[in-house]
């Protein structure tokens, strides 16, 4: 297959069809329109379309998941495609790109949390940041995680010494106290990596962020402060990256990260994740791909949640969540969730009037086991079964979408090798919407690589 080359479209002719599974190439418009049909129109963000200098198909690419939505050609339009390690060969020369790439996944992530967390039934989302660290200091409280409590408050102190909440957070930090809690424990250094013990806040919601992290040991728990109740977003395993929002965009933290037993990180800032994107091919394509996978996975899992009926949402969340850790859908040997049914009905926005119902229909599923704040799949086979049957009697938008399939017929009618490079690409601007949604993780054996990358980075 051909590094890159130029292909022309015709007017109505299709680039890639939604769901399609040969996912290899990315493209940049050259000349003409490129325009975007997704099934659920509602999970969509932001532009509709690309025009000259608009790269698209990079998330589907980097993740190696089916396209989240049909590309096809608006106008007579030609592009430039790239395999998807010429595109990463051309980050890795220019790390404007690149950080403008991850900017674009950023924002998209942002977005598609303004749709997971919704203003209903989330007072407070439009307060201020320091109340809503208050806030976030304040449930830990209440439920008596009095070392995350302070952490929090003092994180609030920190960065608004005169804010409206400051003489409660003083009282509650003098509660906290009394209770045996003189302070928050730092990590542990454990050379360039910190060791966190078990249930230990590694960054959490509202505060800046100068540093993404690599799990070298133990695992994560991303969680989200919603609706006065703590959601688990994931839970991440060794070798993966998470953190990586705040480096890039320059906004507060969107969630809390947890250590889940003892774990050891690896702390990357800003200008070291230049220095190695620049050095070290094998981490930039580790954290497109781990960012990749989280806008897609984002994006399915959003998808779930515009099912009507609860029980629809729960099944299809469950499905996407074996899909996200790798379990085959025909699989039949036994599946371990680190979330129990409480924590699966928050996820997926059962309302509190639907609880008893929806319980009632999940504790009389046989394949399902909950117990000790764990979900066991015995055949994950049956869930994806009972997702596609619960999916059939439910809705998720108007429409049949028939018009869209029964279009299937355009294609591209050249497709020449190019004749020179596409030369410099400092001028490349990112699609109106990064909507496209291997391993992700880390290898160990990077770390050595990394080891002294960090080290000569930091001197």
């Amino acid at each position: 297959m051909k590094d890159q080359s130029r292909r022309l479209f015709k007017a109505g002719s299709y680039i890639y069809i939604e769901g399609d599974e040969d996912v290899d190439d990315v493209y940049i418009v050259e000349k003409g329109l490129v325009e975007f049909r997704s099934s659920n129109d509602r999970v969509r963000t932001h532009g509709n379309n690309a025009g000259p200098g608009d790269v698209f198909g990079f998330i589907s690419a980097l993740s190696r998941r089916p396209r989240m939505e049909t590309a096809f050609a608006k106008v007579n339009t030609s592009v430039i495609e790239f395999t998807r390690e010429k595109f990463l060969l051309l980050l890795k020369k220019n790390s404007e790109i690149a950080i403008k790439l991850l900017n674009s996944y950023a924002d998209e992530l942002r977005l598609y949390d303004t749709l997971m967390f919704p203003v209903s039934g989330a007072s407070g989302v439009f307060l201020p940041e320091d109340m809503q660290l208050f806030s976030l200091g304040e449930y830990y409280f209440r439920m008596k995680m009095h070392a995350n409590a302070l952490y929090v408050f003092e994180q609030y102190l920190a960065l608004f010494p005169e804010g409206t909440d400051r003489n409660s957070v003083m009282k509650h930090i003098e509660e906290i106290r009394k209770t045996g809690v003189k302070n928050v424990p730092g990590p542990a250094l454990v050379g360039i990596y910190r060791r966190y013990g078990d249930r230990q806040i590694i960054f959490c919601e509202h505060e800046p962020g100068n540093e993404l992290f690599i799990i070298k040991k133990g695992k994560v728990k991303i969680v989200k402060y919603h609706g006065e109740s703590e959601v688990i977003l994931s839970v991440l395993k060794e070798g993966e990256i998470f953190g990586e929002l705040a480096i890039v965009s320059d906004k507060p933290r969107n969630a809390t990260a947890v250590s889940f037993g003892t774990t050891e990180v690896l702390p990357i800032d800003k200008e070291s994740l230049l220095k190695l994107i620049e050095k070290s091919s094998d981490l930039l394509l580790r954290i497109f791909t781990a960012i990749s996978q989280r806008v897609w996975f984002t994006f399915i899992r959003m998808e779930s949640k515009f099912y009507e009926k609860p029980i629809t949402r729960v099944y299809a969340f469950l499905e996407n969540k074996l899909i996200e850790d790798n379990v085959s859908l025909k699989s039949r040997e036994p599946h371990v969730f680190n979330f129990g049914i409480d924590e699966l009905l928050k996820m997926n926005s059962v309302s509190p009037e639907r609880v008893a119902a929806v319980t009632m229909e999940l504790t009389r599923d046989h394949n399902l086991d909950f117990n000790m704040g764990r979900t066991v799949i015995n055949n994950p086979g049956l869930v994806s079964s009972k997702a596609r049957y619960y999916r059939s009697r439910d809705h998720l938008y108007e429409g049949s979408g028939t018009e869209r399939d029964s279009d299937r017929g355009a294609s591209p009618v050249v497709d020449a090798q190019m004749e020179e490079p596409l030369g410099d690409l400092a001028d490349m601007r990112l699609p109106e919407s990064a909507r496209q949604a291997e391993d992700a993780g880390v290898p160990s054996s990077l770390f050595d690589e990394l080891e002294e990358e960090v080290g000569n980075a930091d001197r």
